[in-house]
């Protein structure tokens, strides 16, 4: 899963920059064609025209407009839609909590009951008996004990 991860992530990374990269071109190629003329609000925009303030402002907005969609449309997304259905999940949960509850009172006469039958009926594994020795156990031999290695090949 972390490969599969990994790959999309650096996948849609090469997605964005090729994007970036062909909205420049696009860019800079409407502002050398002859014939095409960008108009906002009533007003023509000459893109090889701009000043300094004019860069400046246009980053800014693009700047402002990459915040507006990274940051504040899945904010509100997420607290928009997010945020009822985990409270929604969370009402059915207590609700469903409560259902067993109601459910262990009511029916505790019938497990208990099944819980006595049960204990009679099922099988009770056999241990096997343990066998003596008259010997005991065996004593290490002399110098093979775990804290004293031997030096013997």
């Amino acid at each position: 899963m972390k490969t599969l991860f990994k790959t999309l992530l650096i996948l849609g990374f090469v997605l964005v920059g090729g994007a970036v990269l062909l909205g420049w071109g696009v860019f800079h190629l409407l502002g050398d064609v002859p014939g095409v003329h960008l108009t906002v609000d009533g007003e023509e925009v000459i893109l090889s025209g701009m000043g300094l303030a004019d860069a400046f402002g246009a980053g800014v907005g693009l700047i402002l407009a990459f915040v507006v969609v990274c940051l504040i449309v899945p904010l509100v997304l997420l607290l928009g839609l997010g945020l009822p259905l985990l409270i929604l999940g969370a009402v059915a949960l207590v609700a469903l909590a409560a259902l067993a509850g109601v459910g262990a009172v009511v029916g505790s006469p019938l497990l208990l009951i099944g819980l006595v039958v049960w204990l009679i009926v099922r099988d009770k594994p056999r241990k096997a008996p343990r066998v003596q020795t008259a010997a005991g156990p065996s004593a290490p031999a002399m110098g093979a004990s775990p804290a004293e290695p031997s030096l013997h090949a």
